[in-house]
């Protein structure tokens, strides 16, 4: 063969090479790809996530990390605790993760560091997850595992922060907190229902998931609560401020990361002075009617009846869920009114009792000048009672006094019946989160001298 030859023949198969190569790059370029297509090493990508979790303009994460791991000792794992700690510690840190042992085990060492985590229960697979870190910057790492890889993708702006977000804030309002879990775990093994049996549980569940001192302190409390006082009454006289310790008191367990349902009477009579306005029921809203500025009176109190039923048929739907139920009502005679609760309901709810002297119950009353508030939309029209609602003119004259005295010896509920006196002008409500800091110490308590170390 003729050098020439030769050439030609090299030339004309790199240039039949180089076209091939150029029509595959322009079809892959064309081409909508099917997944995260590049993979990388699980080091790799923990070492990205880390550097990310360190920059100094991430004030705020939000993850979805259903295949969330302990750092067992592993230094790269801790080193991203450490950085997530540091930002919880600005606009905090949120994590959700599934229920399994190794996430719960991962969501445990987040607990230890203040970082809150929830369990969703309702997600099995552990493939795809997110972490969105928000501030100056944004930055969205998205992750899909597959064939034990990881093929992760790094998306900068706001604009897809924003459609992950969304997604979190849906995840996370049906998700449980992770100290509300565990102490399920405990309390749904029970036998007897008994304090030696519940510590050997939590000793158990402890040495299971290597629960340090700050998780045991936040198991205990979930576990205190859920066992003895899954029900808080809060009742007193109209002004006495029932509404703003139910309040405060929600807010504080917020705080400690129970979810909590807050329920009202009026909310139900409402509802039937409604029902009597429009006459869509006979049975319902007798002896109603309006007042000026969106206030109704009874004729009696008996009246009221039927929203105590529906509050207390409320109270009982709720047994057995995860949260806290806050209930607030005004009787004269609140030891009746209590009989209308289930008796086993009752033997495991406290009650606080606010108090305040006629003279300020009169002043507050006069104050409060809020009416409902109706909404109309496309779909329909909602009416929005405010706590600080107007209360009808019989108020005063059908609530001369109270029957504290009564309440505090009532066998059902003496022995969990708490006071606060809400009478002092408390304006920043200091002395108000003192006594409801007592009150959850005083529920607590009890279960701090079962060995466990709290």
């Amino acid at each position: 063969m003729q050098w020439d030859q030769w050439v030609v023949s090299v030339t004309s198969g790199v240039s039949v090479a180089s076209i091939l190569a150029a029509a595959r790059a322009t079809w892959v370029r064309r081409q909508v790809p099917k997944a995260l297509s590049r993979s990388v090493g699980r080091r790799n990508y923990v070492a990205e996530v880390l550097q990310i979790s360190r920059q100094s303009g991430v004030e705020k994460l939000e993850a979805f990390v259903p295949n969330l791991e302990p750092a067992n000792g592993k230094h790269a794992l801790e080193e991203v605790q450490v950085a997530w700690e540091e930002i919880n510690g600005r606009r905090g840190a949120l994590i959700i993760t599934r229920d399994s042992d190794d996430c719960i085990k991962g969501g445990v060492e987040l607990l230890g560091k203040g970082i809150e985590t929830r369990i969703i229960r309702s997600h099995n697979a552990d493939d795809l997850s997110y972490h969105v870190f928000s501030g100056k910057t944004h930055h969205t790492v998205l992750n899909h595992k597959s064939d034990g890889r990881d093929h992760p993708n790094i998306m900068t702006g706001i604009s897809p922060a924003k459609v992950f977000q969304a997604h979190f804030q849906d995840a996370w309002a049906v998700s449980s907190p992770i100290e509300s879990v565990l102490a399920e775990q405990i309390l749904g093994e029970l036998r007897t229902n008994g304090r030696g049996e519940i510590v050997d549980h939590f000793r158990d569940l402890s040495a299971r998931y290597s629960l340090g001192p700050v998780a045991e302190q936040a198991v205990l409390r979930h576990v205190a609560f859920r066992h003895s006082v899954p029900v808080v009454f809060v009742t007193g006289l109209p002004g006495a401020g029932k509404s703003l310790v139910r309040r405060r008191l929600a807010a504080k367990l917020g705080s400690l990361r129970f979810q909590v349902e807050q329920l009202s009477d009026y909310v139900y009579a409402f509802h039937d002075f409604v029902h009597a306005v429009m006459m869509l029921d006979e049975q319902r809203g007798q002896g109603f009617s309006a007042e000026l500025g969106g206030a109704f009176k009874v004729d009696h109190e008996e009246n009221l009846h039927p929203a105590l039923h529906a509050l207390a048929h409320q109270v009982s739907k709720n047994r057995g869920e995860a949260s806290i139920t806050l209930v607030e009502f005004a009787r004269t005679d609140v030891v009746s009114a209590l009989k209308v609760f289930d008796a086993e309901l009752l033997s495991n709810a406290h009650l606080i009792y606010v108090r305040a002297s006629a003279t300020t119950r009169s002043g507050r009353l006069d104050s409060r000048a809020q009416p409902p508030r109706i909404r109309i939309a496309p779909s329909g029209l909602s009416i929005v009672v405010p706590d600080d609602h107007r209360l009808p003119s019989s108020a005063k004259s059908m609530y001369l006094t109270d029957d504290f005295d009564q309440v505090r010896v009532h066998e059902g509920i003496a022995d969990r019946v708490h006071i606060i006196d809400n009478e002092i002008h408390d304006p920043t409500f200091a002395r108000l989160d003192e006594k409801l800091d007592r009150f959850v110490e005083d529920v607590v308590r009890p279960y701090q001298s079962l060995g466990v170390a709290v």
